[in-house]
């Protein structure tokens, strides 16, 4: 008679695939670039009215201005095209051992960070992120931190017990 394998709980079986962040986060990315585009042209305003009232606005200071504003109205052009990217290559994955995270197109990282490296693990939201009920966990070691972008609340909230959970599993077998 074969040994029996051991059972593997559905949550495991989940956690160790590469999952992607849920759909709605590219309308937070959106919405995140939309704002900070228009703190930009806020900033962009305000120098040159500064600088036109003190007599300061020549050939240099338009120039500036004028190609900091463009930066990101461009920028904030492109972003559609930049956040089906850069949903469609983020992924994370809650292994047994390990927390890994991948993103990037052209240019990928890969980052996989060992539970015995975790010094905690917490979450994060800013407001458009809470009024889509997503946040982001943010995994510490003493180098960096980690983040896997956006989850849903409650499941970021499992995803912090759990990564917690196998941190101190891990630091026990030491």
């Amino acid at each position: 008679m074969e040994p029996e394998e051991p059972k593997s709980t559905a949550h495991t079986a989940i956690s160790a695939a590469w999952r992607p962040l849920p759909p709605r986060v590219r309308t937070v990315w959106l919405i995140n670039e939309a704002i900070e585009t228009g703190i930009w042209l806020a900033v962009c305003a305000v120098v040159a009215i500064i600088c036109a009232a003190n007599g300061w606005w020549g050939v240099w200071q338009r120039l500036i201005v004028t190609l900091a504003a463009t930066y990101a109205v461009l920028d904030l052009a492109f972003q559609p095209l930049q956040t089906k990217y850069r949903y469609a290559f983020t992924r994370f994955r809650i292994g047994e051992r390990d927390l890994a995270t991948r993103k990037g197109w052209l240019f990928r990282r890969s980052i996989t960070t060992p539970y015995t490296r975790v010094q905690h693990v917490d979450t994060k939201q800013n407001p458009v992120q809470r009024h889509f009920g997503l946040t982001t966990v943010v995994v510490h070691t003493a180098a960096d931190e980690h983040e896997i972008a956006a989850l849903d609340t409650a499941e970021a909230e499992r995803m912090v017990a759990l990564i917690t959970e196998r941190v101190a599993m891990a630091k026990d077998d030491l």
